[in-house]
């Protein structure tokens, strides 16, 4: 028969010590395992740098009560198709560009926009529309707000002239590997418009809803 005695001198300070080689390892193996992760921080698109030029859009068709045929031209505006009128039986809607406000309407090869601002930040400046004046092109109007909003892919247009906000979902290609090549093309996306059929009877159904695809370069 063996018997042990817990509270021997040798005994106890093995134990104690064990301990403190046990919280040792803990500390040290933390900041072992903390080290191997990565952090990457989100930035916004460095959209400064040069005017952005319109070059073409798309009409996505979100839903209808009755087929639809599209028919582009060289403009678009980010409202409702509320002008309308019947041709053979069907009715044609569209939309009116000069009662659109100057942030919400586009021209294929005209409309450029250019964005100011500190590079890195998610409020920016930004001007849509320019004049000849002394045969060199001035904006028409005073800046507008841009917010982006990073981690939605969200960019808000505030238009100081009119109160007005207009969201899109941004998209720009992606910056090679060197983080140094600027941004050429840049895809923004309305959110849905709804338009209304105004029927003869004096009532009106919703008839369509659409996405507005908005393409630039530089």
């Amino acid at each position: 028969m063996f018997e042990t005695n817990c509270d021997i001198p040798k005994n106890t300070y093995f134990c104690e010590n064990y301990k403190v080689m046990k919280i040792l390892r803990v500390l040290l193996l933390i900041p072992i395992l903390m080290g191997c992760q990565k952090y990457e921080l989100q930035t916004p698109p460095v959209l400064t740098g040069g005017k952005w030029f319109f070059y073409d859009f798309e009409i996505v068709q979100v839903s209808s009560i009755s087929p639809l045929s599209i028919v582009k031209n060289d403009t678009i505006c980010i409202n409702s198709f509320n002008n309308q009128s019947f041709v053979s039986g069907n009715v044609l809607m569209r939309q009116n560009f000069n009662n659109t406000t100057k942030d919400r309407r586009f021209v294929i090869g005209k409309t450029a926009w250019e964005f100011d601002g500190t590079v890195g930040s998610s409020f920016l400046y930004l001007l849509t529309d320019f004049v000849n004046f002394n045969s060199t092109l001035q904006p028409s109007h005073e800046p507008f707000e841009v917010i982006i909003n990073r981690y939605s892919d969200k960019i808000s247009v505030y238009n100081t002239e009119t109160g007005g906000r207009t969201l899109y979902t941004y998209d720009v290609n992606k910056i090679e590997s060197n983080g140094v090549s600027p941004l050429t093309k840049m895809t923004l996306l309305s959110e849905p418009i709804v338009t209304d059929l105004y029927l003869s009877n004096g009532t009106r159904d919703k008839a369509v809803t659409v996405r507005i695809l908005l393409k630039f370069m530089r």
